[in-house]
């Protein structure tokens, strides 16, 4: 009796089911490939506005109503030009932006004129920003729709005391000269030395 009892018992155990409640292991769902980093070369991670500085990243409405991305155009020159539509030096160099950025295309250089306030002292909009490249025969020099918030006294990285200010950005998004005001042998200057470094 024994005997059966033990086989009974190691029939039992034996054909049971081991894992009739344990579900069928599943493999896991990979994890959806990471985005490719659309600007890689974006190493830094502080930015400002003084020289020696990285740049602090400017994405604004251009004149054809695109974004525009200061940091995709590593690589190249970057002539900055903060400005007002109702500084007369502003628009002196507003005059000559096109020529400049024609004169250097070849060589890498962007010549960007990010415009704070409208002639009334208000943030642009996009049709006073056409005023603008209509006015100066502006075809491809990027002119941007700006405002105060850009500006350390807004709240933004940009320092500026006077109209218009000049920041010369070389290819490695860094901040090697400021000029305040508007002198045009000075701008070109500037981008010549920096064609040299």
């Amino acid at each position: 009796m024994r005997y059966f009892l033990v086989l009974i018992l190691a029939l039992f155990v034996g054909c049971s089911p081991v894992n009739a409640t344990d579900p069928e292991p599943v493999e896991p769902e990979p994890a959806p490939e990471p985005e490719p980093d659309p600007m890689p070369w974006v190493t830094w991670e502080e930015c400002g506005g003084s020289e020696g500085d990285h740049a602090c990243n400017v994405v604004l409405q251009d004149q054809n109503g695109d974004e525009f991305n200061l940091y995709e155009q590593f690589g190249s020159i970057i002539v900055l030009d903060f400005s007002t539509m109702w500084c007369g030096p502003c628009n002196q160099a507003g005059m000559h932006s096109q020529d400049v950025q024609d004169q250097y295309r070849d060589q890498g250089v962007v010549y960007v004129t990010v415009l704070i306030e409208n002639g009334q002292g208000i943030p642009p909009t996009l049709a006073d920003i056409q005023d603008w490249v209509d006015a100066f025969d502006v075809t491809d020099s990027p002119v941007l729709v700006g405002d105060r918030t850009l500006l350390q006294s807004g709240g933004g990285p940009w320092p500026l005391q006077s109209w218009p200010t000049f920041y010369y950005i070389d290819r490695e998004m860094v901040i090697r000269d400021i000029d305040r005001g508007y002198n045009g042998q000075e701008v070109i200057y500037s981008i010549e030395w920096m064609l040299s470094l």
